[in-house]
């Protein structure tokens, strides 16, 4: 039995961006668990560290030796290997190529019946673990995810890419060395603390590392640097007397900027609240990733919180420089917050005529009149007033010249509302405006606002149609104007019960090409641009099904049927569908309809009409009579077209055991075809069953 030693890989570089380590150190720690499966080496868990200057791995007990395997080796079947009962050549050839003599070999089954094959079983050797891990290395470390790559050139032999430059690689197995290099690193024992310890370097301990590390100011498990973050901002909140505004996003973020993360209290002037919450918000969080509060009252408080990377021995000293910093970027605020107003965001508008929309496809002015184009002409479909939908609209983007937003870009939107609110809009407009931009990412949330949903629904569908009209399709690796973004937007707007969208996709693509096609440009929206895109969003919402509690083949049939509906009614059916094909007759009606398609298609172009005359079986006629009957009475709610589809199992499935579906008389053939389509047609108005 081999000896079990701790097993350490850490690869230390200069600073990660936020987000990418964790993403990067779970690629690592999948790649060695993959590793070491194929390799058949049996380990304890491995223990992943991830902080911004490094990734580590780290198993308690690792195995020395690989142990040894049998390898069954196959060769050439018995009539080529034997000539004359005599090995031929082949059989010799192939056993020397093996390492092998033929006397090596037996003859046996495969297993299939077929024929006998030779056969030979060798033991295989384990070879030494630290071989095969330092053999791997170079590759997995050059497959690791990050969104962009740097080669350096401080030494020699630099000539590898990583996502930052490799200053130490600690690769070792108890006390042995995994010979490997990367980047012109050689894998040694040696590793570094925090830049602040005065203990920073030395060999690093194989058996407790996190330990090591941490007496040196890192705490290198990304849970309890994370965890530790919390409890320090809930005590400060404490001390202080405020109430965190909770932002998981930036408690993720300052956890990825940090080794030896300490929260330090500062305070900006008091003269700042009279700012929107969300602008001392978004100065705190995106230019100096600090965390805003407020007071026992639920108003906003000037007290805030940022996470330092080092405990200091001046706490104050740290405080005092953020607290220049915010206020210095809160002056700016406030100056544009007053200036702004004193220009109207109607008067604006025009302004938005000189901002380029995208190179190829005008101006945002355009857009605008898009957007007021859409709302207007399709407000009873979106269920909105005419007349403050397309206010809203005009409006929606006249923020995006005034100061703030140009100095705080993350306002776009927010300070529209505030602004038309100033303005005297209503609130049904301000409100638009305001959250117009929503959802900005897969998790959030969705407009309150049914304007806000309906601008948004023009917004993306005008985008995906612009874009994919440039030919800007996002590929396999790439997509770098969001455009898969903008579908999964669009079809979560579109599936809202909350605030219904009564348009199917294909009407708000086509009424979105036609506001393209009216205005005086260069652009005309083509039917197979519609088509493309159409085919891009059904992706994006088959790869959503499990969001939905859905599944994928449910989707799939409900997009599929003749009839279309709209994206909040598709998805209905396909929840129906879902329980339904787990169901035994389900399963049997999805079968039959599988069995109905193929003869279908095989058949090629068919009538649809029946000749009652031409019946020869009992099952044909009850099967057209009860079609008839169902198809005279078929619901309109899906759910009970599915209980109606569903009592047609019965004579379809007597249908096809009495049957001969493909008769040798020519018109009995063609009139059982119709039936089938028939058939077929009425499942169709609900769904193509046979996807299921």
């Amino acid at each position: 039995m081999s000896d079990l030693k701790p097993l350490l890989i850490e690869i230390g570089v200069e600073e990660i961006p936020a987000g990418v380590s964790a993403r990067m150190g779970n690629a690592l720690k999948t790649a060695l668990e993959k590793l070491l499966k194929a390799a058949n080496i049996e380990v304890s868990e491995l223990r992943l560290g991830v902080t911004p200057r490094r990734l580590l791995i780290h198993v308690m007990d690792c195995p020395t030796m690989q142990a040894d395997r049998e390898q069954v080796i196959w060769g050439p079947p018995e009539n080529v290997a034997l000539k004359d009962g005599e090995p031929s050549k082949a059989a010799e050839g192939f056993a020397r190529k093996s390492g092998l003599n033929v006397s090596d070999f037996e003859f046996t089954d495969k297993g299939d019946g077929k024929a006998k094959y030779m056969k030979a079983v060798i033991t295989v050797k384990g070879r030494k673990v630290v071989d095969i891990i330092a053999e791997a290395m170079p590759a997995i470390l050059r497959g690791l995810p990050s969104p962009k790559q740097m080669q350096w050139q401080d030494g020699e032999n630099r000539s590898d890419a990583f996502i930052r430059p490799i200053r130490w690689i600690v690769a070792r197995l108890g006390d042995e060395v995994l010979d490997f290099s990367f980047a012109g690193i050689q894998a040694g024992k040696d590793s570094y603390g925090h830049r602040m310890a005065s203990n920073a370097k030395g060999e690093i301990s194989a058996e407790k590392p996190f330990e090591w590390l941490e007496e040196r100011m890192v705490i290198a498990d990304r849970t309890a640097r994370k965890a530790s973050i919390v409890e320090g901002l809930e005590a400060a909140c404490t001390a202080a007397g405020v109430t965190l505004i909770e932002d998981a996003d930036l408690v993720e973020e300052v956890t990825d900027l940090t080794e030896w993360p300490h929260v330090i209290t500062g305070h900006y002037l008091p003269e700042f609240l009279k700012l929107p919450i969300e602008v001392s918000r978004i100065e705190l969080k995106h230019h100096q990733r600090c965390f805003s509060t407020q007071d026992k009252d639920g108003n906003t408080s000037n007290v805030f919180f940022a996470v330092a990377n080092i405990k200091s021995k001046d706490p104050a000293m740290v405080a005092h420089g953020n607290e220049r910093v915010v206020n210095a970027r809160l002056a700016d605020g406030m100056f544009f917050f007053e200036r702004d107003p004193k220009e109207s965001l109607d008067a604006r508008v025009e302004k938005l005529s000189e901002i380029v929309f995208q190179d190829g496809l005008g101006m945002v002015g355009d857009q605008v009149r898009r957007l007021r184009g859409f709302v207007l002409d399709s407000a009873a479909e979106l269920g909105v007033d005419a007349n403050d939908a397309q206010r809203a609209a005009y409006l929606c983007k006249s923020d995006l010249t005034t100061g703030l937003v140009g100095e705080f870009p993350e306002l776009q939107g927010y300070m529209g509302g505030i602004y038309a609110k100033m303005d005297g809009e209503n609130d049904a407009v301000a409100d638009a405006v305001s959250q117009h931009y929503a959802p900005s990412g897969a998790d959030d949330a969705l407009p309150t606002s049914p304007i806000a949903c309906a601008i948004g629904v023009i917004e993306r569908a005008d985008k995906l149609l612009g874009y994919f009209h440039l030919g800007k399709i996002p590929t396999a690796s790439a997509d770098p104007f969001a455009l898969r973004r903008a579908a999964i937007g669009l079809i979560h707007l579109l599936e809202n019960k909350r605030n219904p969208i009564n348009m199917t996709l294909t009407e708000v693509l086509k009424e979105a090409a036609k506001q393209w096609n009216q205005q005086r440009v260069t652009i005309a929206i083509s039917d197979e641009t519609q088509m493309a895109v159409t085919h891009f969003i059904h992706e994006r919402l088959l790869g959503m099904a499990d969001g939905f509690m859905v599944s994928k083949s449910a989707v799939d049939a409900a997009l599929s049927g003749n009839v279309e509906l709209p994206l909040y009614q598709h998805l209905a059916v396909a929840e129906l569908l879902t329980k339904f094909a787990d169901s035994e007759a389900g399963q049997a009606v999805a079968a039959a309809n599988k069995r109905i398609a193929n003869i279908l298609k095989k058949a090629g172009d068919i009538s649809l009409h029946v000749d009652e005359g031409l019946f020869e079986e009992q099952a044909e006629k009850v099967l057209f009579e009860q079609l008839n009957e169902v198809s005279s009475t078929f619901p309109t709610e899906p759910e009970a077209q599915l209980e109606a589809l569903a009592t047609l199992r019965e004579p379809v499935d007597t249908f096809f055991d009495d049957v001969m579906v493909m008769a040798d008389d020519v018109a009995v053939k063609g009139n059982r075809l119709a039936l089938l389509g028939q058939l077929r047609a009425l499942f169709l108005q609900l769904a193509d069953v046979s996807k299921l």
